[in-house]
């Protein structure tokens, strides 16, 4: 018997939860090479062959493998003329835009009995990227200065997924310096901050039990981290977050890239790093405006260019003079270049993991090919600095992505070795196995387990 298996389109769905369209079933066949995929997307103008990565899942939503296949973009305005008499159709409004995709129908995919798949328009499984399962907000552990200084709801975000094969992404040469730059006082500034010529690492203050990490947890935290990284990228202001982290990467010598997590709270959240931070905006690096907001459904890419224009000028009267980005997958990037365009610099997170060809030795050069697809997409040139990638060191393979401890050495071995020589264009993922996040078989049940230190040794 034939095994069922569901089809979902990583550019489109861009490893979502988004609604469950139980009745929009799609029919494909396997063997059926000639046969477009079709998706009509709002964000073209004139038809283009584009490689995008797709998932399949069985009946029970569990991953079967991914694969990287040739779509066909067409204007949405084509739609109107085709035949959808003979194709099945399903509307799904998704991250990356609104779009319809077309499959061979029941009638055309009978007459291969015993090799239809069934493609559906269905939900993944959340991902597991920092802050995407973010716990019910915590209580802060014990601490004098630890009072919360606001919270944010329980987002589902995503952080590591949709990305494609290397080898569907072109190869340019690498990368110009990028610390070269000062800090702009408007959008369309090609460069990042100077840093020391040390990687980045993203960091969550978060315990098991998701409680918040005391300031002496944060503390001792940030002390080891100080020996490799010379920046510490956090997500939010809960928890009291940015005081406390900003505190301990002062004392350590260490730059932060703080963010504003709840698009809905932006001028909130601007208002607690000014104060948190009192003037001291030589040691911001970056503030990011959301994690992955477009790619996760969370926000329209107008929706985040206007925080961002709102956030800047916010910070812009509270003396903030450095970078103002939005943060998304590659994916979202390079589908919405208006993102990175409203982006003082263009911060993109990318994980090879993710791509069933690839092991853990080439995922630096996976990931310096999926850089030069994201700069060949946007329609003026600048600088991209990679704000998440990394491996997992425990979880279910994904084809020769192998989760392992030695993998990801290997894995991080290849990225460092890659960006040698501009060590400030990557933050790496992530500093602790974040043991708050709750496995889930979409991502390979790896969420817990990217920490590049292992387990923190300081408050679990």
């Amino acid at each position: 018997m034939a095994l069922g298996r569901f089809l979902l389109s990583a550019v489109v769905l861009g490893r979502l939860a988004v609604g469950h369209p139980t009745s929009k079933v799609l029919l494909r066949r396997d063997g059926t090479d000639g046969d477009d995929i079709i998706i009509y997307d709002s964000a073209v103008t004139e038809p283009t062959r584009v490689p995008q990565v797709l998932l399949w899942v069985d009946s029970d939503g569990k991953p079967v493998e991914t694969a990287t296949e040739d779509v066909l973009l067409l204007p949405t305005s084509l739609a109107l003329g085709h035949n959808l008499a003979s194709a099945a159709k399903a509307s799904v409004t998704a991250a990356l835009s609104t779009q319809t995709l077309l499959f061979p129908t029941q009638a055309q995919a009978s007459s291969t009995h015993g090799s239809e798949t069934t493609a559906a328009a269905a939900p993944l499984p959340p991902p597991p990227a920092p802050e995407s399962q973010k716990p019910p907000v915590p209580e802060p552990a014990e601490d004098s200065n630890a009072s919360s200084q606001g919270s944010r709801t329980s987002l589902q975000a995503s952080s590591t997924h949709g990305e494609p094969t290397a080898a569907t992404v072109p190869d340019i040469p690498s990368p110009k310096e990028s610390h070269h730059g000062t800090q702009s006082d408007q959008s369309g500034s090609n460069s990042a901050p100077p840093t020391s010529e040390r990687y980045g690492i993203s960091y969550a203050p978060y315990r098991a039990d998701h409680q918040c990490k005391s300031k002496e947890e944060i503390e001792c935290d940030l002390a080891h981290l100080a020996k490799q990284y010379s920046l510490v990228r956090i997500y939010g202001t809960d928890c009291n977050q940015v005081q406390n982290v900003y505190s301990g990467a002062k004392s350590h010598g260490m730059k932060l890239f703080v963010g504003i997590w709840d698009p809905d709270q932006v001028e909130n959240e601007a208002n607690i790093i000014t104060s948190a931070i009192n003037g001291d905006w030589d040691m911001i690096h970056t503030v990011s405006v959301g994690n992955e907001l477009v790619n996760n459904g969370k926000a329209t890419p107008e929706q985040v260019v206007s925080a961002v224009k709102s956030v800047r000028s916010t910070l812009r009267e509270a003396g903030y003079k450095g970078p103002v980005v939005t943060v998304d997958t590659f994916v979202a990037a390079m589908a919405h270049p208006e993102l990175c365009s409203a982006s003082d610099y263009c911060a993109i997170n990318a994980h090879a993991f993710f791509d069933k060809d690839v092991t853990a030795s080439e995922a630096g050069q996976w990931l310096r090919k999926t850089v030069g697809g994201v700069k060949d997409a946007l329609p003026s040139p600048k600088n991209i600095v990679v704000t998440e990638t990394g491996w997992p060191m425990k979880g279910q393979r994904n084809g020769l992505a192998v989760p392992s401890l030695e993998n990801q050495k290997a894995a991080l071995s290849s990225i460092r070795q890659e960006f040698s020589s501009t060590p400030g264009d990557v933050i790496l993922f992530s500093a602790f196995n974040d043991r708050w996040k709750e496995n889930n078989a979409g991502t390979f049940n790896t969420e817990g387990f990217w920490g590049i230190i292992g387990a923190s040794h300081c408050g679990q």
